[in-house]
Parts: C-alpha cells; structure tokens; sequence
C-alpha cells in the first residue's frame, strides 16, 4: 500500500467527478417527467395518475436493476456498469419520443428507462465514491450528489426551453443523447475501490487512534452478506427511517409543477424556476450541508450521524403538512425551499451511514438492497399523489399521508444502534 497519499494525487476525486457527471445526466433524464407531463396530458388527454403510474413503475423497478448494477460492479466493475447503464437509458429515453398509447409510456418509462438509469444513477456511483473515502465520506458523497441535483435544475431547465420550441418529442431524443454522452464519460473515469490500486480511502493510512475510536472505522473491514444484515434489527430500522421522506420526495417531484401551474394557478414557466432553481438547488445546499456537518462533527466528537437525518425526516414532514396553506406563489417558494432542503440533507449521509453501520466492504450490493426496499415503498409517492387528485380533487390527503409517514421514519431512526457481528 502507499503510504504518502497527502503527498501524492488520490484518484478518489476523479471518482467523485465521474459519479457527478453520471449523475447529473442521469437524474436530469429520470425527474425530467415532471416537465413533461403538461405537454402529454394536452396532446393525449391522460390524467395525472394514469402518467404516475410510469412513474411509479421505474420507481419500483429502478431499485430491482440499480441491486443487478450492485452486483455487476464486483464483477465487471462501475465503469463498465454505469456506461452499459447510459447506453440502455438513452435508449429509453429516445424511444419515449414515439409514444402515443399511455400503455407504450409506461412500458418504456416504467421498464427500459429504469434499466438503463438503474445500472449507471446513484446507488452504483454513490456505492462507489463511498468506498473511496472515509474522513470525507459524507462530504465526497455530497459533492458527487449535487450532481443529480443539479443535473434535475439545469436539465429541466433545458427541457422546458426544449419543449417549448421543438415539442415534447424531439426534446425526449435530445435528453436520450444528454445521457448516452455524459454516462459514457462519467463511467470511463470510475474505478472500483482504493485497494485496487494499491492506496487507502482518502490516500492515507488510518491511524491507530481512528482505528479504535471511530466505529465506522473500525466497521470498515468487515463483510456484511445479505443474509447477515437481514437478521439485525438495526437493518430495517434503517430501512423505515429512510420510508417516509422517500414517499414524500418522490410525490411531490412528480406532481410539484403540475399542482402549482394547474391548481394554484400560478405560470408554468415560475413553477419551472421554483422547481428547479428553489426546490433543487435547496436539495443541492442540503446534500453539501448534511456531508459536510455530519464529517465535521463526527470528527469533533465521535457520534453518529443521527442528528442531520432527524432534520431529514422531521423537516420533510412538516414541510408536507405545511402544504394544507399553500395557496400563493410566496408560500409555494418557502414550502420548497424546507422541502428541498431538509431532502437533500438527508441524501449524501443516509448512504454514507450504511457504510458506518455495516462497513463499505459489501456496502454496493447493501446499498441496492436497501434501495430495493425504499425505492419500491417510496415508490408509492407518485401514485399517492396522482391518484389523490383525481379521487378528491386536491393533494391533501397525500400531504397528510406522507407527514404522518415521516414522523414513523424518525421514530425508527431513534430506535437504530450499530449492529454487532456474532460470528
């Protein structure tokens, strides 16, 4: 192993730089469907929730290909994950350009485009950065993080320009190019692990003293299979503290510009501005906000990383309840701002707490797991919402859901401890 890694360039920040780049393709294309919705439901007449159900559907079946992406890095590694990844998306994405049956929407949104963004988006890129560090775990999370964030700003941006001078159709094969490119030359920059190239995370050797003060150091090293997490309470408890922030995450990026130009009446190119440069870029302060805050303190006193994602789950949960008074375009901007926020503070150290509980030796494929479970139940946002609307007219009995699912979630988090291997 090298032992000058202060002295000597680490790799780990070209693999933060590849994971940004795959991300921010990646998620500019996935949390693109909001923008398009008000185009589809005026060409073809369907309703939100018949268009939430694609949604939903790559929702559920993104985690199911993101666990094979998992499994595929210790096999052929990230690069050559993430760039088969790119290449089945953009195909995807493309191929939504021709739809013109609310059956082919789903079908390709809810099946090829989930594939393609499974194999190449967060849980093979972030697995992978946090492999990478341990210092600044949480912090190099974050950074590569703000690349999906970002990449939903600037790209639904450029989708709503797009659409608005080329159609709802070219603007799809625009994005399917977007992503092939940029997923192509993020997977060429990633590589495993450090010790496959002969450092440590962060380019230097743990001391002693880390070793033996540090839980997540010292949970390093150790190999957590499936089955083994499985049978620990603290697993999925992890898993319900994650639950209700996801439904209500993926609810309203679904459904936020449509309830704001449609119901509140508020202009579709605003609710395009606060989606993306209100929602998002808070999101994008919360992730840099959550990895950096979580580092500093558990550098400083020892603790875990707790604190930052009680704010997570807490903070989504009232800004949901907080949603029942929404009715101008101030309130629609302070609402977003808490809910992007709070969300993404909660992104970048959910990830990297894995890695602290169950060290990072198997953490990719428990990263997809874990996904498989709260994506698939997160999953029910979008539906929820949709389906809230067209039953009642309004989005408050999703606001009430996903408020009540979150104060659970904090509740589970509360409850978690590091588990202990028994054999």
């Amino acid at each position: 192993m090298v032992e000058k890694g202060r002295r000597q360039f680490f790799y780990g920040y070209v693999v933060v730089i590849g994971a940004w780049l795959a991300m921010f393709v990646a998620g500019g294309a996935q949390f693109s469907f909001s923008i398009f919705v008000p185009a589809l439901i005026e060409d073809f007449g369907w309703t939100r929730g018949m268009l939430s159900l694609g949604l939903t559907l790559n929702m559920i079946l993104m985690p199911v290909f993101a666990l094979g992406g998992a499994y595929l890095v210790d096999r052929i590694g990230p690069r050559w994950t993430v760039i088969i990844g790119a290449v089945i998306g953009s195909i995807g994405v493309s191929l939504l350009s021709t739809v013109t049956q609310i059956w082919q929407f789903i079908l390709i949104y809810g099946v090829l485009v989930s594939m393609g963004i499974g194999l190449c988006y967060i849980i093979v890129t972030v697995a992978t950065v946090r492999r990478w560090f341990m210092r600044k775990a949480a912090r190099m999370v974050a950074i590569a993080m703000t690349g999906s964030g970002l990449g939903i700003v600037f790209l639904v941006l450029a989708a709503h320009g797009m659409i608005e001078s080329w159609g709802w159709s070219t603007s799809y094969i625009a994005f399917g190019i977007i992503l092939l490119v940029g997923g192509v030359i993020g997977g060429l920059l990633l590589k495993k692990d450090p010790e496959s190239i002969g450092t440590y995370p962060d380019g230097v050797k743990p001391t002693e003293e880390e070793l033996e003060a540090r839980a997540d150091f010292a949970a390093r090293g150790e190999r957590w299979s499936v089955r083994e997490a499985f049978r620990t309470r603290s697993w999925w408890l992890l898993v319900g503290a994650q639950l209700g922030y996801q439904v209500a995450m993926l609810g309203f990026l679904a459904h936020l510009i449509t309830w704001g130009a449609i119901d509140l009446g508020i202009p579709l190119g605003t609710m395009v501005l606060i989606y993306s440069c209100v929602f998002m870029l808070s999101a994008v302060l919360g992730r840099l906000f959550g990895g950096f805050l979580s580092d500093w303190y558990m550098a400083r006193f020892r603790i875990s990383r707790k604190p930052v994602l009680y704010f997570t789950t807490l903070g989504v949960g009232l800004a949901a309840l907080l949603c029942f008074q929404v009715d101008s375009t101030l309130e629609m901007i302070l609402v977003s701002v808490l809910l992007g926020f709070c969300y993404g503070s909660g992104l970048a150290v959910f990830p990297t707490y894995l890695g602290d509980l169950f060290g990072v030796r198997n953490v990719v494929v428990l990263f997809g797991v874990g996904a498989l479970f709260v994506g698939g139940f997160g999953a029910v946002g979008p539906v929820l919402y949709g389906f809230s609307y067209d039953a009642t007219g309004s989005y408050n009995f999703a606001f009430l859901v996903t408020g009540v699912l979150c104060i659970a979630s904090a509740l589970c988090l509360f409850l978690l401890k590091r588990p202990r291997k028994t054999g």
